[in-house]
């Protein structure tokens, strides 16, 4: 039996709010993303007014949010499968609000590390909620479309973050100075970090604007016992798959990741662009992998319906391999406008990580285990994607190479490795996903 107001695929007008709640859930997801990336753009100026090293400046853009955004992803994602995931939504964009607003008036190392603490909790919200309420909402042979559409929201968020970013630093620097009550004279970081946290917290309000779809249930599968015993039989069943699942997420997050930190101050250093300069440029990078995005995922419906069980990870496999060669050659580009071309096409494969893994989990995870299932998979891969990627090419640059402008080389090891260990992975993941996928009766 349907679970109430669960949206029915031959019901244009419920579907049709399926697509309004995926296009809020797209807003907030954009928000987030210039929360927690516009600080990347502020590494010279972060370095310069606290006397920060290259290790400290990882553990403030990614570490420590990667840390805290991991270990709270689990409670969350497990509230997500309990208690109303829009409220617990909203009260993750109030936390990450308040806190990238409370960044700027940090005076200290100590003092921006914990507000990015608290942005890391907060969005911890979002992701396992917002995909449960996903995959509830549409029917199987339009899951990854629309996953992947919400999905295109991080990369319209780093466009906006890069695009905006380098005005508004540009409008801060013009304003160096103001005097901010309860802080005094503001940084121009401080200023753009205080302007980009509060407009969530009013946009967070369009979640009570679209019914909740319900949840698929797994019959007998209600009470907590029960639920335990679900994920145990689950995990046991499909261990190897998950395992090399999440090797092959776990190595493109810290891919990806890496780039998304480090790639900004890369060129600072090794072009000497500042940021009103490559913002647009890096805005533009982001837009086209955006639609590479939406592309991609319609393709992968497509060869899903066509009876092509695999097609998640074996059409993500083609990708990373076509353009790995890219990939290796990307840091090694002498001329800034080829190496935002690289850019650009590296995200091809270090952008739709979540995407695959929310639709295949969509297909083969029991409803009422699902967000715990892609807690479980956030934990890890933003633990080792987000939090030791970038953590790593600092320590690469800083205690192996011991030259900030061997940033590029310090990017190369860490990109070029971990796009090939995704690769081997998902290829070895193929023998276990159409099985899997076959298991479940409901597909």
């Amino acid at each position: 039996m349907s679970a109430p107001n669960r949206i029915d695929s031959h019901a244009p007008a419920r579907l049709g709010g399926a697509w309004w709640m995926v296009a809020v859930l797209f807003g907030l997801y954009v928000l987030s993303w210039i929360d927690r990336l516009i600080v990347s753009m502020l590494v010279t100026p972060i370095k310069a007014h606290l006397l920060l090293s290259d290790v400290q400046i990882s553990m403030i853009t990614s570490t420590s949010f990667a840390i805290f955004y991991a270990i709270f992803g689990l409670p969350l994602g497990w509230a997500a499968d309990r208690f109303s995931r829009r409220w617990i939504i909203f009260g993750g964009v109030v936390v990450w609000g308040l806190a990238t607003t409370a960044c700027g008036f940090a005076q200290s190392y100590e003092a921006l590390l914990i507000g990015r603490i608290f942005v890391g909790i907060g969005e911890a919200a979002l992701l396992p909620a917002a995909y449960s309420l996903i995959a509830d909402a549409f029917p199987p042979h339009l899951l990854t479309r629309a996953t992947s559409t919400f999905q295109t929201a991080g990369k319209v968020g780093s466009a906006t973050a890069f695009a905006l970013g380098g005005v508004t630093i540009a409008f801060a620097a013009a304003h160096s100075g103001i005097h901010i009550p309860f802080h005094g004279p503001a940084q121009p970081w401080q200023l753009v970090m205080m302007m980009v946290g509060v407009p969530g917290i009013l946009l967070a309000l369009l979640l009570f604007t679209f019914p909740d779809p319900g949840r698929r249930r797994t019959p007998g599968a209600s009470a907590d016992g029960e639920q335990k015993g679900l994920i145990k039989a689950f995990v046991h069943q499909n261990w190897k798959l998950l395992t090399l699942m999440l090797v092959g997420t776990s190595a493109l997050a810290m891919c990806g990741y890496s780039m998304t930190n480090w790639v900004p101050a890369y060129i600072e250093r090794h072009f000497g662009w500042k940021p009103v300069q490559y913002g647009f440029a890096l805005s533009l990078m982001n837009i086209v992998s955006a639609v590479s995005l939406v592309v991609n995922g319609w393709i992968v419906d497509r060869l899903f319906a066509g009876g092509m069980k695999d097609a998640h990870l074996r059409f993500y496999g083609w990708l990373i391999l076509g353009f790995l060669p890219v990939i290796a050659y990307m840091f090694f580009a002498t001329n800034p406008y080829v190496f935002l071309a690289c850019y650009c096409m590296a995200q091809f494969i270090t952008v739709p990580f979540m995407v695959y893994v929310s639709s295949v989990m969509g297909l083969i995870a029991p409803a009422t285990i699902r967000s715990r299932m892609l807690a479980s998979f956030l934990f890890v891969f933003t633990i080792l994607g987000q939090g030791a990627g970038p953590a790593i090419v600092a320590a690469l640059t800083q205690y192996v190479f011991r030259d900030e402008g061997a940033l590029g080389r310090s990017l190369a090891v860490v990109v070029t490795a971990s796009s090939i260990l995704a690769l081997l992975s998902f290829r070895m993941a193929l023998r276990y996903l159409a099985p899997a996928i076959a298991s479940r009766k409901d597909v």
